[in-house]
């Protein structure tokens, strides 16, 4: 099965090892230096059992996991349509620290808490290139019950239909997480150390429990496109992206038009809502 098959078929691709183990052992390390962590001492751990690490370093996705950079342009169809912002990867850990570790184990199910969709930085379309892949870097192995992020793969035709519905856009506070009860697919990462998973941009997904004593280290990283996607190409000329948002929707093509006026934030921070 090639990339492009895949990702038709799971709305996710998992690339293991596609970052050098080494440079995720220094960069951990360095996270502890920086902050006085001592992962032996629950005394020296934040308040926060979730939380984001400040940037202190940045490095090309392309220079770092060229293997990884082939894929995701492969998935929007080239590089040339990548947005110029978003083709680093960087140091600004989602930390899973402790979440739950009190709370007997619960896997992933509709009533997990937190579902939700990414892109709190701009007002939804079915088209949109703000997010166009939600990109998982993995810096450290993350074994069952570790905090792995839950994920449900059949969400992604309720929320390109919802899309549908509404040309008006959608603002990132919208119930998306209505749709979970809907699905029947529920999965927890695990992954090791340099993995990078590939997921839709419509994937619903939620934080997960982290009892197993160790911190979690991932990046939920945005990948943008130029442009809006087009569902009106010839077959052979779309993106994986949008031939996977045509064959949720069960069409070969259509004609999308927005109703409502595109918003974001160009500093990527929350978008305030009208």
């Amino acid at each position: 099965m090639n990339v492009r098959e895949e990702f038709l078929s799971n709305y996710v691709v998992h690339l293991p090892e596609a970052l050098p183990r080494q440079l995720c052992e220094d960069w951990v390390a360095e996270y502890f230096q920086r902050t006085g962590i001592d992962e032996s001492d629950p005394k020296s751990f934040p308040d926060n059992a979730n939380t984001f690490s400040d940037r202190t370093r940045t490095i090309p996705i392309r220079d770092v996991a060229p293997a990884a950079w082939q894929v995701i342009c492969e998935l929007l169809g080239g590089e040339e349509n990548i947005d110029d912002r978003t083709r680093d990867f960087a140091n600004n850990f989602n930390i899973n620290i402790n979440r739950g570790a009190d709370q007997p184990w619960k896997g992933p199910a509709p009533d997990s808490p937190g579902w939700h969709k990414d892109g709190w930085f701009f007002r939804h379309f079915l088209d949109s290139p703000e997010q166009a892949l939600l990109c998982l870097v993995i810096w450290r192995d993350i074994q069952p019950q570790s905090g792995g992020t839950f994920y449900a793969p059949d969400s992604v035709p309720l929320i390109c239909r919802e899309l549908l519905a509404h040309p008006e856009g959608l603002p990132h506070t919208h119930n998306w997480a209505q749709w979970i009860h809907d699905c029947k697919d529920f999965r927890e990462i695990t992954a090791g150390t340099g993995d990078i998973l590939l997921l839709h941009p419509f994937m619903l997904h939620a934080a997960s429990q982290n009892p197993s004593g160790r911190i979690r280290f991932m990046n939920n990283k945005v990948v943008s496109l130029r442009e809006p996607m087009q569902f009106n190409r010839p077959e052979a000329e779309s993106t994986a992206l949008e031939a996977s948002i045509l064959q949720a929707l069960d069409v070969q093509s259509l004609d999308f038009e927005i109703t409502g006026a595109r918003k974001r934030s160009e500093d990527f921070s929350r978008l305030e809502e009208e």
